[in-house]
């Protein structure tokens, strides 16, 4: 099995554990958008990240 890279991004290999019907979800969706599940949850992560760092933002006092 080849495995693809991209330059500049280095991984870690863990195992979690998903209840099946959030698993089937991000399984499915992987393979409509055809990357792996682990580059699937990170973005879905980095996605959240910026979105609470932008309410973060608007709910500061002025």
């Amino acid at each position: 099995m080849s495995q693809k890279r991209k330059k500049g991004q280095r991984y870690k290999r863990t195992t979690i554990s998903l209840p099946y019907n959030l698993w089937e979800e991000l399984r499915i969706e992987s393979i409509k958008k055809g990357v792996p599940m682990g580059e699937l949850i990170a973005q879905k992560l980095q996605r959240l990240k910026v979105l609470i760092e932008k309410t973060a933002m608007t709910d500061s006092p002025p």
